[in-house]
């Protein structure tokens, strides 16, 4: 899974969309790409360590800006779900679990829940 982090008013991200669209057609590589709105879901941004977008993020790997296509493709290949094992496949369910450990083990407090 690759995670695009974008935001509204950013002119490069459309550009990133594009470029990973065109890429993975012609290298066959079909990865789940899910885009985080850096301003809707900041949260998800800090932990990550996201300070610029376009970033794209996959597993270790990350990328910044606009990547040149040589960059870009070898990014793509090297998350080929092909060459890759089973349990380090990811869901955005594990991404949501992985961000909420980050930030307790951060010493970020869950927020309190209450009921009437």
């Amino acid at each position: 899974m690759i995670l695009l982090f974008t935001s509204d008013h950013c002119a490069w991200c459309d550009i990133l969309k594009r470029m990973l669209d065109e890429e993975s057609d012609e290298l066959g590589v079909f990865q789940p790409i899910f885009e985080v709105d850096v301003d809707k879901h900041h949260h998800i941004a800090e932990v990550y360590g996201i300070l610029v977008v376009p970033t794209l993020v996959a597993g270790m790997q990350k990328i910044s800006g606009v990547p040149t296509q040589s960059d870009l493709r070898s990014f793509l290949l090297h998350m080929n779900p092909i060459t890759r094992s089973q349990s380090e496949r990811t869901t955005p369910g594990l991404v949501m679990r992985e961000v909420r450990n980050l930030r307790e083990s951060q010493g970020e407090e869950k927020p309190v829940v209450r009921t009437m």
